[in-house]
């Protein structure tokens, strides 16, 4: 038990000089548990701006951080939304994702959806994001809603923060004229 609450104790005083989103955003989470160099937070969210002063919010059902790696946070159901540059919102979903504040990358993998306000939905198996660079690339199978139109293909690169997109591989379009 002393050596337990020793840890405890070792956890709260250390943790803020470990915590990888300390400079930027705020960080709240549940309760705390310890196991081996793991620290397991339940319902962290971490709320910021970027660097163009765009909000962003990220919640999580939990995240597990090893005490040896701070910078890398493995998130679990998570959810993000990140507000675009003309003031809509875009919701990203995954039910699990490594982050990585150091090199500003996040692995995403299993049920990935991304949805904006103006209704385009995209679904993807796995996805790596690279925030310093602007890019997200998936090597796996992909489907993006656009209203009438749905593209699918075997794989997506996103660059320049969202302004270029190129699927590759067995790229099919389908657009549904009959709404009008």
């Amino acid at each position: 038990i002393p050596i337990g609450s020793a840890l405890a104790l070792a956890v709260f005083v250390l943790g803020p000089l470990l915590n990888p989103f300390s400079a930027i955003g705020g960080l709240s989470m549940g309760p705390i548990t310890l196991s081996g160099s793991k620290v397991t937070m339940e319902k962290p969210k971490l709320t910021g701006f970027r660097k163009d002063n765009r909000p962003y919010e990220v919640t999580a059902v939990s995240a597990a951080q090893d005490i040896r790696r701070p910078n890398v946070v493995e998130l679990n159901v998570m959810n993000a939304r990140v507000e675009t540059e003309s003031g809509g919102w875009v919701k990203l979903e995954s039910k699990t994702g490594v982050f990585d504040s150091q090199k500003e990358q996040m692995q995403l993998t299993d049920q990935i959806k991304v949805a904006t306000d103006a209704g385009y939905e995209a679904f993807l198996k796995s996805a790596d994001i690279d925030f310093k660079a602007g890019t997200i690339r998936s090597k796996e199978p992909v489907q993006v809603n656009m209203g009438s139109i749905k593209i699918t293909a075997d794989t997506l690169d996103v660059s320049d923060n969202g302004k270029i997109i190129v699927f590759n591989g067995r790229v099919n379009t389908v657009i549904d004229n009959s709404e009008q």
